[in-house]
């Protein structure tokens, strides 16, 4: 008898044991970064260097610092002096320089 409740005994704390070494964390998973063109799916740094180098060097946009929406306006005004860019790579440029 002894043995048998030294065996249940000891099958009831391995049990234990297992159950509190495979609780599971119920904190969310720190949120990942933006990537550059995750929003548009379109590759914002291939679309500058393609379009925006037309007219001047990448040194003149990297020294700007603006957040998305300034980014915006300023590729806004960049169109309306001819630049050839959709509204989806307007997007993905601004979103693609917000995030430099």
């Amino acid at each position: 008898m002894a043995k048998r409740f030294a065996l249940v005994l000891l099958v009831l704390m391995l049990v234990a044991t297992a159950t509190a070494c495979g609780k599971k964390d119920d904190t969310p998973a720190p949120e990942a970064p933006v990537t550059p063109g995750e929003a548009t799916g379109l590759d914002g740094a291939a679309l500058l260097q393609e379009k925006c180098t037309v007219c001047h060097s990448l040194d003149v946009v990297y020294a700007e610092e603006q957040d998305a929406v300034g980014w915006a306006a300023i590729i806004d005004t960049m169109i309306a002096r001819g630049a050839q860019v959709t509204d989806e790579e307007a997007a993905a440029i601004a979103e693609y320089l917000s995030l430099q």
